[in-house]
């Protein structure tokens, strides 16, 4: 019955896919076993593993400032498959990292109820469901795919045309460095 009062191209609208040549498709939710990605269109023989992953993970890890969450994640990134011996196969490529301190309980009292500044509402809006646990999709969990698919992104970028990218905060407000 809900196919039928929506139309087909809601449905597409729900994807976490993005890129064409270079696709990067998120999955997971905040407070379910883990978050991760599949990349498709890294070109095959690229020397690629954890390591070349994992220094970005960690720069966006929470839980490293008084200004962010407090949530304690490991962001610790396992190569699932489009990799084997160190290269990669020209086929897409799957990473996931664990959620451990999920806590999916502690929000029961949220379910009917969306938190203020976040997106409970628009998702129950736009989809007819949401992930009552701590933001689903909304969280900045959801940012871990996407961090991990531009280090392999920028790893490519690096060894096959020589660019570098090079970013940093020049000024907060009136602040400038």
């Amino acid at each position: 019955l809900c196919f039928v009062e929506r139309s087909l191209s809601d449905y597409f609208a729900t994807m976490s896919t993005f890129g064409r040549i270079y696709r990067t498709t998120t999955f997971g939710e905040s407070h379910c076993k883990g978050v991760g990605v599949v990349i498709d269109g890294c070109p095959p023989r690229m020397s690629l593993k954890e390591a070349d992953i994992q220094p970005q993970l960690t720069r966006r890890r929470p839980g490293q400032s008084k200004l962010t969450t407090q949530r304690k994640e490991a962001d610790i990134v396992t190569i699932q498959s489009g990799v084997e011996y160190g290269r990669t196969l020209g086929t897409p490529i799957s990473l996931f990292v664990h959620n451990k301190d999920h806590k999916p309980g502690d929000y029961t009292g949220m379910k009917d109820v969306p938190r203020p500044s976040h997106a409970d509402y628009t998702y129950q809006k736009k989809y007819g469901i949401r992930a009552a646990s701590g933001g689903g999709r909304a969280s900045a969990r959801e940012t871990v795919g996407r961090v991990a698919s531009g280090a392999i992104a920028e790893k490519w970028l690096r060894e096959y045309f020589g660019i570098s990218i090079v970013a940093w905060v020049s000024a907060v407000g009136p602040f400038k460095a």
